[in-house]
C-alpha cells in the first residue's frame, strides 16, 4: 500500500528538528598524514623556534654588514674568503673583521656574520672576495624564531586543517594531532544499485550517492564510512541499518524514502526506532525523512543524485557542521542571476553553475546526471516568490569548495582574541602585523577589524574619517621574570625577549628601556605575541620579558608594572553592520561584561 504525504513540514522546521539532535563530536588522535580535512580539537603551541637557528636566505657570502657600507660597482670592497658552511652542518668557522664565508640558501649562519651578500653581487679572485654592493643588518638572512617563536600559539581549536596547517604542524615538530570526530555511516538503497566497476546489467545503475555523499561528509568535517548497498528487502535492510547505527554517530541512506510500493526505508525505520518527520514542502526533496534507529539519528535522502546532494546540503551538512564546529565553513558564493526564473509555488532549490559572477540555471530535472555535473550549487527560492529577474543578486549554496575565514582581524597581538575566537560560531583569521599596518589594512578595506595599541595620550594612528573605534580596554604592561630581583633591569647580563619591530610593543618597550637607563639591553630574539614572551621566560630561554599583566600572571611569573596602553578595535564605517562584524562585537562585549562581573565578585568577596 502506498503512503500519502498528508502533512508536509516546512524546510525551516525540518532543519530545526534535525539540528536539535546534533551531538557533540568526539575526539581522536591521528597521524599528520591523515590530518588534512579534519577539524582541530586542541590549541597548538610551538615548542621550538622556526627556524631553529640563524640561516642564510640566499646563496652568497656571510659577513659583517657594517664593513660593506662603502661597496660600489666601481669600488668593490675586498674581504678574505675564509671558508664555507655546508648544508645541514654547524659552522666550524667564525667571521672576523674583513672576512667572509660562503653560504647556501638554508645553511646556518656562521658566528660573527649578520648579513649575506648575494653571489651575483660578489666576485671571487683566489682567496679574495670583492663585494660590489652594500647590505644592511639582517639582509638575506633569517633570524632564529623569525617564522614561529617558541611558545607561540600557531593554531586554535576549530581550525579546518588544510595543506597549509598540516605543513605548519610539521614545521613545529608535531607527529600527531588531536581532531574532532563524527562518524557518519553512508549507504544507498535499491535492488537496481550496483557498485562502480561491477558489470552493469540491464535495469541496473551504478551507486553514485554513496560516494558523492561520503565526499560531502568529509568536506563538512565528518568521517564517512561507506557501508554498502541496502537491498529492497525488509529483513536485510533492517540488519544493515542496525549495523550502520552501531558503527556510527549518524546514518545517511539515499533512495527508497518515497511513498511508493517498493519504497521501504520509512517502514523499516518505524519498526526499528522512530520517525520524527517524513515529507518536506520542498523541491527537490519532498520524501526526505528523519528519525532514529536505536539511539542514533538517521536522515533518509532522495535517490536522485542531484536531489540527494541538495538535501544533504540543506539538512545533513548543517547537522555535521554543528557537531564538529565547522558551521562557519558552509560554502556559499554571491552572484547575479544570468536569466529569469519562474518558480512553481513551493519552496524550490534551483541548481546553478557560476561563471564570472553570474549564476545560470542548469536544472534539467532531479534525475539528470548532467545537472549534477554542471551544477556548482543551488539557490533557495522561497515559496512566496514566483519570479526572479535576470541580474537579480542571489546567494548560492555551493556543493563544495569551502570559503576563507569569515573575518580578517589584523594589527596588534591581543591575548583576549583567543577567547573571542572560541566564542564565535565561525573562524576568524588573526594576523599580528602591528598597529600601523593593521590600521592601514582596515582603511583599505582588506582587514575587517584592526587591533591597535595606543599609549595613553597618544594621537590616533588611523584615519578617523574612515575607521571608527567599536570597543577597547586599557591594559597594564609589565616586566616579567622568574627572579623578582632583576625586574628593575639592573642585571646587565640579563637576556631579554624583544618585540617585532612592526609591533607597537616594540616602540613602548624601547621607551621603557630608555627611561630605565638600559637602552642597550641584551635581546635574544623577537616575539610577536605576549604568550610567546611569557613562555620563553618561563622556559628559561630568557631572563626578562615585557608584555601584558594577565599573561604574566597566568604563567605564574614575578612582575612589575612599567607602562600602560589602550587596545582599540576599529572597523570601517561601511562594515559596521556586517553580520560577522556584529557577531565579533557581541562576543567582545560579552567578554568584557564577564571580566567586569568577575572583578566585582572578587571585590565583594574581599
Amino acid at each position: 500500500m502506498q503512503k500519502e504525504f498528508h502533512t508536509l513540514l516546512s524546510l525551516d522546521e525540518a532543519r530545526r528538528i534535525i539540528l536539535a539532535a546534533a551531538p557533540k563530536a568526539g575526539e581522536e588522535t591521528v597521524p599528520l598524514e591523515r590530518a588534512a580535512g579534519r577539524v582541530l580539537a586542541e590549541r597548538v603551541v610551538s615548542k621550538i623556534d622556526v627556524p631553529g637557528f640563524d640561516r642564510a636566505a640566499m646563496d652568497g657570502y656571510a659577513l659583517r654588514s657594517a664593513e660593506t657600507l662603502e661597496a660600489r660597482e666601481d669600488r668593490p670592497v675586498p674581504f678574505a674568503l675564509v671558508g664555507r658552511v655546508p648544508m645541514g652542518r654547524t659552522p666550524e668557522v667564525v667571521v672576523r673583521e674583513g672576512e667572509a664565508v660562503e653560504v647556501s640558501t638554508g645553511s646556518m649562519m656562521p658566528a660573527g656574520a649578520d648579513a649575506v651578500v648575494m653571489v651575483e653581487h660578489a666576485e671571487v679572485a683566489g682567496s679574495t672576495l670583492l663585494i660590489r654592493r652594500a647590505v644592511h643588518f639582517g639582509e638575506n638572512a633569517h633570524r632564529a624564531g623569525g617564522d614561529v617563536a617558541f611558545g607561540e600559539t600557531v593554531l586554535l581549536p576549530g581550525r579546518r586543517l588544510s595543506a597549509r596547517e598540516v605543513g605548519l604542524l610539521a614545521a613545529v615538530g608535531r607527529r600527531e594531532v588531536l581532531v574532532r570526530s563524527l562518524k557518519v555511516a553512508v549507504a544507498s538503497s535499491g535492488d537496481e544499485i550496483v557498485p562502480p566497476g561491477s558489470e552493469l546489467l540491464p535495469g541496473r545503475i551504478y551507486d553514485i550517492n554513496s560516494y558523492s555523499i561520503a565526499a560531502a561528509v568529509e568536506e563538512c568535517g565528518g568521517t564517512p564510512q561507506i557501508l554498502g548497498i541496502l537491498p529492497d528487502d525488509p529483513d536485510s535492510m533492517a540488519e544493515g541499518l542496525l549495523a550502520m547505527a552501531e558503527e556510527s554517530d549518524l546514518v545517511l541512506v539515499s533512495g527508497s524514502t518515497s511513498a511508493g510500493i517498493g519504497d521501504m526505508v520509512y517502514r523499516v525505520v518505524e519498526e526499528l526506532g522512530e520517525i520524527k518527520f517524513h515529507g518536506i514542502n520542498l523541491k527537490p526533496g519532498k520524501p526526505t525523512l528523519f528519525g532514529t534507529v536505536g539511539d542514533k539519528p538517521i536522515i533518509g535522502l532522495p535517490g536522485y543524485p542531484t536531489s540527494a546532494l541538495t538535501v544533504f546540503g540543506l539538512l545533513a551538512a548543517p547537522f555535521i557542521r554543528r557537531a564538529v564546529g565547522t558551521e562557519y565553513l558552509a560554502p556559499r558564493a554571491r552572484g547575479r542571476l544570468a536569466r529569469p526564473v519562474r518558480s512553481e509555488g513551493r519552496r524550490q532549490m534551483l541548481t546553478v553553475g557560476i561563471v564570472g559572477g553570474w549564476a545560470y540555471p542548469v536544472d534539467k530535472g532531479s534525475g539528470s546526471i548532467t545537472t549534477l555535473a554542471l551544477a556548482d550549487g543551488f539557490i533557495d527560492i522561497p515559496d512566496r516568490v514566483e519570479h526572479l529577474d535576470r541580474g537579480e543578486k542571489v546567494l548560492v549554496q555551493l556543493f563544495g569548495n569551502a570559503p576563507e575565514a569569515a573575518l580578517l582581524v589584523e594589527g596588534e597581538d591581543c591575548p583576549r582574541l583567543e577567547s573571542i575566537a572560541a566564542a564565535l560560531p565561525f573562524e576568524i583569521r588573526v594576523v599580528a602585523t602591528g598597529s600601523r599596518r593593521g590600521a592601514i589594512s582596515a582603511e583599505d578595506g582588506v582587514a575587517d577589524i584592526a587591533v591597535v595599541s595606543r599609549s595613553v595620550g597618544q594621537e590616533p594612528l588611523w584615519d578617523d574619517g574612515v575607521l571608527e573605534p567599536v570597543g577597547g580596554y586599557r591594559r597594564e604592561l609589565v616586566m616579567m621574570a622568574e627572579d623578582p630581583e632583576i625586574l628593575d633591569l639592573a642585571g646587565a647580563d640579563s637576556k631579554v625577549v624583544g618585540w617585532s619591530r612592526d609591533s607597537e610593543m616594540s616602540r613602548i618597550w624601547r621607551r621603557v628601556l630608555a627611561d630605565s637607563g638600559h637602552p642597550s639591553a641584551k635581546l635574544i630574539g623577537q616575539a610577536r605575541s605576549h604568550a610567546a614572551v611569557a613562555a620563553q621566560v618561563l622556559a628559561g630561554r630568557a631572563d626578562l620579558g615585557f608584555g601584558v599583566r594577565e599573561v604574566a600572571q597566568e604563567a605564574g611569573l614575578a612582575l612589575r608594572k612599567v607602562a600602560e596602553d589602550e587596545i582599540m578595535f576599529l572597523v570601517r564605517r561601511d562594515k559596521r553592520d556586517l553580520e560577522a562584524v556584529r557577531a565579533f562585537l557581541e562576543a567582545l562585549e560579552s567578554q568584557e561584561n564577564c571580566r567586569k562581573n568577575k572583578y566585582q565578585n572578587r571585590r565583594w568577596k574581599s
